[in-house]
């Protein structure tokens, strides 16, 4: 029985690389974002900025796990932000992030050289620079003084299809860190108005790209 179950571990074990091996896949991607932040309030209502358009280049690593599923990884470097009109001069924030994408990934076969992705996961990103603007005046986001925290993590989903080894898809980035920081209302103030007190601010990116795997 022992050999028996041995065996058996053995041949999943081998089956399980073959499979991973078959599946292996990198490559490199690149889109555009349609990047906004949503404030949230404790008390009042909630203030949706408007949408700032971006984009991200970056590479993925994925392998098998099994048929059909996969799991995907990657480093990007995105360009997030919003726009907001404050009396009469429009304000414009850029973020800048390397972010790091964990997703399951269903791949199935839908014919010759054409194969389905529907991905599911969380996110984790750095601030690595950034704008804040507008006709008078020009402020990094971390410069002296942080306006924004660094740390950002999410939910991210995305879907497409691969074409032989290109591919192309969209997908959704939900952030679910609280990136208001206390120079930031210090300074800055909340946009729209209303006490800074018991807000937070979360960032929201819809993205489409193309990409090529090898």
């Amino acid at each position: 029985m022992k050999r028996l179950l041995f065996s058996i571990l053995i041949l999943a074990g081998i089956s399980g690389g073959v499979l991973a091996q078959e599946n292996f896949y990198w490559g490199f991607r690149g889109g555009m974002n349609l990047s906004h932040t949503v404030q949230k309030a404790d008390m009042g209502a909630d203030l949706d900025y408007k949408s700032k358009p971006g984009f991200r280049v970056g590479m993925v690593v994925g392998t098998g796990i099994v048929k059909n599923l996969s799991l995907e990884t990657g480093l990007y470097f995105t360009t997030l932000g919003m726009k907001n009109k404050l009396i009469t001069d429009e304000v414009k924030f850029s973020i800048n992030y390397i972010q790091l994408p964990i997703q399951f990934a269903f791949r199935p076969d839908l014919g010759k050289k054409l194969r389905l992705h529907v991905g599911m996961g969380p996110y984790v990103a750095c601030g690595v620079g950034g704008k804040i603007e507008n006709r008078s005046e020009n402020i990094d986001v971390y410069g002296e003084e942080d306006y924004f925290k660094r740390f950002d993590a999410g939910m991210s989903v995305s879907g497409g299809l691969c074409i032989g080894k290109f591919f192309v898809g969209l997908g959704y980035d939900w952030g679910l860190v609280d990136i208001f920081t206390n120079q930031f209302k210090a300074d800055i103030g909340v946009i729209g108005g209303g006490s800074s007190e018991g807000r937070r601010l979360h960032n929201r990116n819809f993205w489409v790209g193309i990409g090529i795997n090898l």
